[in-house]
């Protein structure tokens, strides 16, 4: 429910999508938003203009923020998982010269796990505005590792990613997937996706998960797989499975995703919101096209 209660100019990213929070304190921030959102929810959507500005801006920045919990719970997992240092507010490039630096116990790792999926919940029900949203936000508090609690995310005002994140054009992506197919689950390439990924998950009523693959700002060769991912995968193994990324430029990245991911698969397609019309990748579905 939450994309109806967005107000913005979609073309250029706000000044409130740069900021850097820990994971305690988006936490805290959501928790606030949400205290202040729900009890007027109602009538604030059947009446916009008594509403305060404030109001408003608590909306906009639940959009924003709940990401963060994704993102840095994702970032948690990639580093017990494939041996990497823990850091606060670096995220380290996945590859053999890098992996394994460090060997976490097996309960660690098996949290780790735990708490992304977690997240994922917890970040879902912030963009549904669901009931049981402050809920799970005090739940996953109280699960949050000791390892991360000072974990920083850190967001830029990325314009395509901004555009991307539009309700109107993920709207207009959920009803060209339904026309078509019913998805048994959506998969993200983080990070990029996840903003959108978290309300297109909501509006085609489909289980949500992530895999990293940071192609250009993280040099990742492939999508960063681990057997976690894979035990989570195969219950969707029949499909059909949505392969998503925010925004096709070239589509390079959505295109090896896509092409690395569809042969664990029996039934896969890819789904972008944006494409542009030169882009060498066509997804199978799209919310708009566009050009320079």
């Amino acid at each position: 429910m939450l994309h109806r209660a967005l107000y913005a100019n979609w073309e250029e990213p706000p000044e409130a999508m740069a900021f850097e929070l820990t994971l305690f304190e988006a936490l805290a921030d959501l928790q606030g938003r949400l205290a202040r959102i729900l009890p007027g929810l109602e009538r604030a959507l059947s009446d916009p203009g008594a509403a305060p500005s404030t109001f408003w801006d608590d909306c906009l920045g639940l959009y924003l923020r709940a990401p963060a919990l994704v993102n840095i719970a994702l970032n948690h997992k990639i580093c017990v998982e494939q041996g990497l240092p823990l850091h606060p507010t670096h995220y380290f490039e996945v590859g053999e010269k890098h992996r394994h630096q460090v060997t976490y116990p097996e309960a660690q790792v098996a949290q780790a796990q735990a708490f992304f999926l977690a997240a994922i919940a917890a970040a879902r029900a912030v963009v549904a505005l669901a009931p049981e949203a402050p809920a799970a936000l005090a739940d996953l508090q109280r699960e949050v590792p000791d390892a991360i609690r000072h974990f920083v995310y850190t967001s830029t005002r990325d314009r395509y990613t901004w555009r991307a994140s539009e309700p109107r054009k993920i709207q207009r992506l959920a009803d060209d997937v339904r026309r078509a197919i019913r998805p048994a689950a959506l998969v993200g390439a983080a990070h990029g996706s996840i903003m959108a990924g978290l309300l297109l998950a909501h509006l085609l009523d489909a289980p949500l998960y992530f895999i990293r693959f940071s192609l250009f700002k993280r040099k990742d060769t492939a999508p960063v797989i681990a057997p976690s991912d894979l035990a989570c995968l195969t219950a969707y193994r029949r499909g059909p499975v949505l392969l998503f990324d925010e925004d096709v430029a070239k589509g390079t990245t959505l295109g090896q995703f896509s092409h690395f991911l569809k042969p664990f698969f029996d039934e896969a397609y890819s789904a972008g919101v944006l494409r542009h019309r030169h882009a060498g990748f066509r997804p199978d579905f799209v919310g708009e096209v566009w050009s320079d």
